[in-house]
């Protein structure tokens, strides 16, 4: 058996209304109420357009099976993970979409991979690398 893809990422945040909505509204994801959640503003799974969930957005207080074992400690930023990166099409449109928000974000072209990367924060300082296939534009 091997490892076959990125299942999620999970992010635990002060502002769950503030990260779902970065995906939902700037990077056009789908959010949705997570399993559990009694409100989308205290636990939202963002979904990709075949609809699996790859982002889970969770308040600091949420209890996770983890805590017993290794017990959350509230930080912002990436931490020791570097940057989430994302599968993405529609460079320009992204690029507007971002743009219009004001938001800073850095775009290099890398030939040799044949992509294009945009590297943008979302709300809690997590940096996104958004992947662009040079054929796909």
């Amino acid at each position: 058996m091997a490892v076959r893809s990125l299942d999620h990422v999970n992010i635990r945040t002060a502002d769950v209304p503030g990260t779902a909505a970065f995906f939902r509204d700037i990077l056009g994801l789908e959010a949705r109420i997570a399993p559990g959640a009694d409100h989308i503003d205290r636990g939202c799974w963002i979904h990709d357009p075949d609809g699996h969930p790859i982002i889970h957005i969770g308040p600091l207080d949420g209890r996770y099976p983890s805590d017993d074992m290794h017990p959350f400690i509230p930080a912002r930023g990436s931490g020791t993970v570097h940057h989430v990166a994302l599968e993405c099409d529609d460079l320009d449109d992204m690029i507007e979409r971002i743009g219009a928000t004001g938001r800073a974000f850095i775009r290099k072209d890398y030939p040799p991979a044949k992509l294009t990367q945009i590297f943008v924060m979302e709300e809690n300082g997590i940096l996104l690398e958004l992947n662009f296939h040079m054929e796909a534009h």
